[in-house]
């Protein structure tokens, strides 16, 4: 796992422009020309890694999270999201699978909040698939790669119970008691909107 996030940190580091936090496509595309460095079997091991850390954000706050800040949520945009929370490295990433409300404190999350870049600036769905795309252009053959991830154990997700729906109005009365701060963020920048 230590080289897992290693190679995360190595691709934010190259995306990495001023200091700044990049975004999560920009990590995700460091990230794929990173895996694809490596031999294939690794390329397969990191993604096998990659989905277990990324079921640990399977929970409702993390979904509540997404909703708010990309103000949208299906399928496909949280697993986008969780791999931008991959893409934000070990530390940020623990902290938010604890309790996404900390993304309030987020550099990125304030800017997105001020409206100041994209609302899915931190959703990476380059990150979600780098190591398939790492593994084809190391062997010209992803249907290999899809092959041995079929060979390896599922994931144990360690993600809350959770049913994986989200969206009622029961949901949308949750948010502002689950994820106070972030609620509050979001709000205050919906007011301040023409």
């Amino acid at each position: 796992m230590s080289e897992f996030w290693a190679l995360i940190e190595q691709a934010r580091t190259d995306a990495s422009d001023d200091g700044a936090w990049p975004s999560g496509s920009a990590v995700g595309a460091a990230l794929v020309d990173g895996l694809a460095q490596l031999p294939p079997d690794r390329i397969v091991d990191f993604h096998h890694c990659y989905a277990e850390t990324a079921s640990h954000a399977h929970q409702w706050r993390v979904c509540g999270a997404a909703f708010l800040i990309c103000d949208y949520v299906s399928d496909d945009s949280l697993s986008d999201f969780q791999a931008g929370l991959v893409g934000l490295g070990q530390d940020a990433f623990e902290q938010v699978v604890a309790d996404p409300d900390v993304l309030a404190d987020h550099p990125i999350v304030r800017l997105i909040a001020a409206g100041k870049i994209d609302r899915f600036t931190l959703s990476s769905e380059a990150i979600h698939f780098a190591a398939s795309r790492a593994y084809e252009r190391r062997t010209d053959d992803v249907d290999e790669f899809w092959e041995a991830l079929d060979v390896l154990p599922a994931t144990s997700g360690e993600g809350e119970p959770w049913s994986g729906r989200f969206g009622g109005p029961e949901d949308t009365a949750l948010i502002p008691l689950r994820l106070p701060r972030l609620h509050a963020l979001f709000a205050r920048a919906e007011n301040r909107r023409p």
